[in-house]
């Protein structure tokens, strides 16, 4: 089909963009971002990290629950501008198949690893990334960007969904690819989780439960490949000029008892090493410093980590401790 010109873009699609350009948002909280205590949505990757047209990319999170109890309901759905926290998407699926001349749905199936197909016809999406009357044209760099949105609840009953003690939604970018040049990703990966006990690197093998410690620092880590996973790509320099780079790695820690001395920690290829990268230290609380922790068993705390690079990859790794009986 032929792209529409730009000047015969419908008012609705110029209010959508403006609305995802300005909005804004906060939030917080009085537990360390790590830790964990309630449902979260850590993580959402997608399979092909960036698809070309014709291509489906498998949709995942990463989520924890308190008890690991299984989520009640999944709702994802895909948005082709970025509105802010809280804001429905002002684009509606009737609107975006008109203009695209394809049918197209921005709700996807409500399971846990849905998959989204790109369908958008490249020169529809070239037209976009051109910019239109009164509105910026978005970063095309390697793709069109669009937004996944994931709500999850853990309570069977809709109405329960509506409070955040059991329903929680994300959010992240995911570029469509539609000219030859876009390059493609890979997400990174962990290959496991190991703390440091008694000089000996012990696996945080959920099945295993190396005890740790309480109240007392214990180096945990994460096992990467970084040949494969920190990719070569043509990219910006740290001045901001073109250059062939390497992607840099960054990592989450999340814990379910105590605090670690980072929660974030990055690899920079020439700049920050490997060991330093994947290393943290954690100290799991005292008992009684639990009290409320959501946790049905004290004795037993898990672990997560997210490993991101610059271009939208995602990957993770659980573990589990069994941590020692301390008053």
């Amino acid at each position: 089909m032929n792209a529409r010109p730009a000047g015969r873009w419908k008012p609705w699609l110029l209010a959508a963009w403006t609305a995802g350009a300005t909005a804004a948002g906060c939030g917080g909280s009085f537990d360390p971002y790590n830790r964990l205590n309630s449902i979260r949505v850590l993580a959402l990757a997608s399979d092909p990290v960036r698809p070309a047209f014709g291509d489906t990319s498998t949709l995942s999170a990463v989520i924890y629950t308190p008890n690991a109890v299984t989520p009640a309901s999944f709702e994802w759905s895909w948005c082709p501008v970025a509105p802010g926290p809280g804001m429905e998407c002002p684009v509606t699926s009737a609107q975006l198949t008109q203009m695209a001349g394809v049918p197209i749905s921005l709700e996807l199936a409500s399971i846990p690893e849905p998959t989204f197909t790109h369908n958008i016809p490249p020169e529809i999406l070239t037209a976009l990334c051109a910019g239109m009357p009164n509105f910026p044209a978005p970063d095309c760099t390697d793709g069109y960007p669009i937004q996944l949105r994931l709500r999850v609840c853990t309570d069977a009953d809709p109405a329960a969904c509506h409070d955040t003690a059991h329903a929680i939604e994300a959010v992240r970018p995911m570029r469509l690819r539609f000219r030859p040049d876009d390059q493609a990703n890979t997400n990174p990966t962990i290959d496991g989780l190991y703390a440091v006990i008694d000089g000996v690197n012990q696996p945080l093998d959920p099945a295993l439960l190396p005890p740790l410690k309480r109240h007392e620092e214990t180096v945990i880590g994460a096992t990467i490949n970084i040949d494969q996973d920190s990719e070569p790509y043509r990219g910006r320099d740290d001045k901001g000029d073109p250059a062939d780079v390497f992607e840099r790695l960054n990592l989450s820690w999340f814990v379910e008892s105590g605090d670690t001395d980072h929660q974030r920690t990055a690899y920079i290829k020439d700049q920050v090493t490997v060991e330093a990268a994947t290393r943290i230290k954690w100290t799991p609380a005292l008992q009684k410093d639990e009290k409320n922790s959501l946790r049905a068993d004290h004795n037993k705390a898990q672990v997560v980590v997210i490993i991101r690079d610059d271009r939208d990859g995602v990957g993770f790794a659980r573990g589990a401790v069994t941590l020692e009986p301390t008053p």
